[in-house]
């Protein structure tokens, strides 16, 4: 009777841990069987990542659904896959080559990542972390096993904001190794310290239970997901056909003749009018932006679930959107609002895809240049103000995030706004180290050259953006001229520095700023504030 009880109970405690698992087969990335912990979720990774196959991040406590209190940081995990003798940029050293012109007199020392230190280090957020050994994992007949123990090396400092200082929050890590000659697998966990004896024990059992592999092409997936392109007019077919093989549980993809939608909302509506509206801002951006050559390029948009969600895949604290240029991707959440008795408003949404939406096509239409920050953003914060119905740009409406902002400016109750000739100047690093006022500025200056009646007046205001951007074009094509296929970033950035002056001093020749300001101010200080 007692042999019988020993077992019961221990069936119990067996069935009670593998409850904290979910099952996932994940083959294609080098997974045949993961146990998943049920309170982390699958957060997609960024495109081109080199070693990260798998990234979670343990859900709020509100998702839990039980009574837990809220982490003082939230406990991430990842799975990291290396081949050996990998490498990644490090430090520039000396170039004996150097010399030729347009060669960088530096390059970048290649680094081998080939052990979980390496790794750490080549890693941003892990810099500076150390990797001490506590012991061996499961016996595995392929792979010698190891356990880690990881923490920073130094304490973390004092975060100060305005005159509030934020303690921060120590944390742990704790990484399983799988290690052969050719390949190496790796499980780590990063929490808080205070969270490590509990969490440190839940990814020991994920390890002991994970079994890792070579990856094994989806054959499947991959003639499934061409055979849902068959016949289609659409353009780069092996670009769509990548992105929907890296979407991860949960996310779905639609296509339109310019983007590829990947969302993880259920707002169905949502992502209709995304689709729709796409195509048509994308059509205003091209009749006021005459691109240099065609624009033919396809550009992810993914719309997470979330804020939590698009915080966790990489989005800024302070930001709504970006456009990630690199990655040819541009990146938002489902901001919708619900208000009891009122009818759901996603306008937030919208704000942000115009606005993001524009620094996609500019970057392609100005041959990868990026425009002065006044422009730039200023447009992107002037399209945010499109009304679209009916699938068509009907009217541009003032943007009622910045409207306030500058009108508060002109009236003496922020800081006053800078003055014209100096911010249609301005750096990217000028204008983002007073963003909150730069940006309304910005979309004040492009409102008023494209709305005003007296910028339609006056012929030397109405072409300052029309000769802006035509110069920059111009003038940055004929820089590169005779530069090769490829003239390296040195040559570039000294060609667009030339083309941005270039292009202020053509659009603003013959203007007289004292006179302009006036009329923009008196203009600005005249708009309505939208409601919402």
């Amino acid at each position: 009777m007692r042999f019988v009880l020993v077992c019961v109970i221990g069936l119990f405690l067996a069935e009670a841990a593998t409850a904290q698992f979910k099952k996932e087969r994940l083959p294609e990335i080098g997974l045949p069987t993961f146990y998943r912990p049920r309170d982390f979720e699958i957060i997609p990774l960024q495109p081109g990542e080199a070693w990260k196959i798998l990234y979670m991040r343990e859900k709020s406590a509100e998702e839990r659904g039980r009574k837990v209190e809220p982490r003082a940081y939230r406990p991430e995990l990842y799975v990291v896959r290396i081949a050996r003798k990998a490498a990644v940029s490090g430090p520039k050293v000396k170039d004996p080559k150097a010399g030729e012109q347009g060669k960088d007199a530096t390059k970048p020392r290649q680094v081998e990542v080939n052990s979980l230190q390496t790794w750490m280090d080549s890693q941003r957020s892990f810099r500076g972390w150390k990797a001490v050994r506590t012991g061996e994992g499961k016996k595995d007949r392929r792979f010698k096993t190891s356990q880690y123990d990881l923490h920073p090396s130094e304490a973390p400092r004092l975060q100060v904001t305005g005159n509030t200082v934020h303690k921060p929050t120590p944390l742990r890590g704790y990484a399983y190794e799988w290690a052969t000659p050719g390949y190496l697998f790796l499980l780590v966990g990063r929490c808080a310290a205070d969270d490590y004896e509990e969490l440190s024990k839940l990814w020991r059992s994920t390890g002991d239970k994970m079994k890792v592999d070579i990856p094994v092409a989806s054959q499947f997936d991959s003639k499934k997901l061409s055979r849902l392109y068959r016949g289609s007019k659409l353009t780069h077919i092996p670009y769509r056909i990548r992105v929907r093989q890296e979407m991860v549980e949960g996310w779905k993809a639609e296509d339109t003749p310019h983007y590829i939608v990947v969302y993880h909302t259920t707002d169905q509506p949502l992502v209709r009018r995304v689709l729709r509206d796409l195509e048509s801002i994308r059509g205003a951006y091209v009749e006021l932006f005459p691109p240099s050559k065609e624009v033919d390029a396809v550009s992810t948009v993914r719309i997470c679930a979330d804020r939590d969600e698009y915080l966790a895949y990489g989005g800024a604290p302070r930001s709504a959107g970006y456009w990630n240029s690199a990655l040819e991707e541009l990146v938002l959440y489902d901001a919708e609002k619900q208000e009891k008795g009122q009818r759901p408003d996603d306008s937030d949404t919208f704000i942000v895809l115009y606005h993001e939406a524009f620094h996609q096509y500019i970057h392609y239409s100005a041959g990868e240049l990026p425009p002065h920050s006044w422009f730039n953003e200023g447009y992107g914060d002037y399209f945010s103000g499109a009304v679209i119905r009916g699938g068509k740009l009907k009217s541009i409406g003032v943007n009622p995030w910045r409207v306030r902002t500058i009108q508060g400016m002109l009236n003496g109750d922020y800081r006053k706004p800078t003055p014209w000739s100096e911010i249609v100047r301005y750096t990217q690093g000028q204008y983002y180290g007073i963003a909150h006022y730069a940006y309304a500025q910005g979309w004040s200056m492009i409102y008023f050259l494209n709305e005003s009646p007296a910028a339609a007046q006056h012929p030397e205001w109405a072409k300052i953006l029309p000769t802006y951007f035509e110069t920059l074009k111009r003038v940055y094509a004929a820089e590169l001229e005779g530069a090769g296929e490829d003239p390296g970033d040195k040559v570039k950035q000294s060609a667009g520095a030339k083309a941005r002056k270039a292009a202020v001093d053509a659009a603003f020749e013959g203007v007289d700023y004292h006179e302009i300001e006036a009329a923009w101010a008196e203009f600005t200080l005249g708009l309505e504030v939208p409601d919402k």
